[in-house]
């Protein structure tokens, strides 16, 4: 099966740190995402800190998961790009590439949404102390999945959403 569908979000982890060479990998997957006229509007904040972390899962009703987890990531759109637009398509893309290395490494993660919603990015901002050059695109608890790793996944295909035009 592929990775696009053994992927499922998990927001409960083992209390078990994430080796810097796993997040390297998962950092190196996102920017490999497609993007905007090769803009690369990203930037990346790796939280490892408890108090953070528990502060961020405050942030919103979904953002819970980030209590416990051993490891979170901010995606960040960059200020400095010419194509404004297109980023959320790329930061969109960079977080799903996260999620499938995630995956791929044994990871589970969760992505907990931020942009566009103003309250959420204001409150991260201030919860990291985040400067001007960038905005809170989305948020992403990562750790060791302490659900059952036998889980399925629920299969979402759908061929009455198809329709072929030839």
């Amino acid at each position: 099966m592929s990775l696009c569908l053994e992927r499922k979000s998990i927001r409960k982890y083992k209390d078990r740190k994430v080796d810097d060479a796993i997040i390297e990998k998962l950092l190196m997957s996102a920017m490999q995402a497609p993007s905007a006229t090769n803009q690369q509007p990203w930037k990346f904040l790796v939280i490892k800190n408890r108090e953070i972390l528990e502060k961020l899962s405050t942030v919103s009703k979904g953002a819970w998961p980030l209590k416990e987890a051993p490891l979170g990531i901010i995606t960040l759109i960059k200020k400095d790009i010419k194509r404004e637009m297109m980023a959320p398509q790329d930061m969109a893309a960079c977080t799903q590439n996260i999620l499938l290395e995630a995956t791929h490494q044994g990871l589970g993660g969760v992505w907990i949404g931020a942009f566009p919603r103003e309250e959420r990015i204001e409150t991260i901002k201030s919860i990291v102390d985040i400067k001007d050059d960038a905005t809170p695109f989305s948020m992403i608890a990562l750790g060791y999945p302490e659900e059952d790793e036998n889980q399925s996944v629920k299969l979402r295909y759908d061929p009455n959403r198809v329709q072929v035009i030839e």
